[in-house]
């Protein structure tokens, strides 16, 4: 007795293990020690940044610079209100994560297993096997 697979359980399947693999490469770069480390020194990094941006503000408080300048920015936010900058934006960040989706998705598929083919041609060569016996 032979199962009958339906078009859409393979694609499924398939979903599937591209799903594992792409979970198994982020817990393996996550969890390398080079990523540690990257960590590590990214939140060094936040730190120190946080300390010289608020030197920077305690300082800036007292020039007359910055009162001319929230003046500025304040005009400005109020052009921009009139015009349409938020939607070239909005336009610009799906631009933009299109492409990074894009490019992320090149990547996945760069991951996959070189097995992959060879277990495909192995599973086609017994479905052809079953054909014949069966005919």
């Amino acid at each position: 007795m032979t199962e009958e697979r339906k078009p859409g359980g393979e694609i499924v399947d398939e979903l599937h293990a591209l799903g594992e693999q792409l979970v198994t490469a982020v817990k393996s770069l996550w969890d390398s020690e080079d990523a540690r480390k990257v960590r590590q020194e990214i939140g060094d990094g936040f730190v120190e940044l946080s300390h010289q941006v608020d030197e920077a503000i305690r300082t800036a408080r007292e020039s007359e610079a910055t009162k001319e300048f929230e003046t500025k920015v304040k005009e400005t936010v109020d052009k921009a209100r009139e015009s349409d900058v938020a939607g070239q934006v909005q336009e610009g960040l799906v631009t933009g994560l299109r492409q990074l989706n894009d490019e992320m998705s090149k990547w996945v598929g760069s991951l996959a297993p070189t097995e992959a083919p060879e277990a495909d041609a192995a599973a086609s060569a017994g479905e052809d096997a079953e054909a014949e016996a069966e005919a």
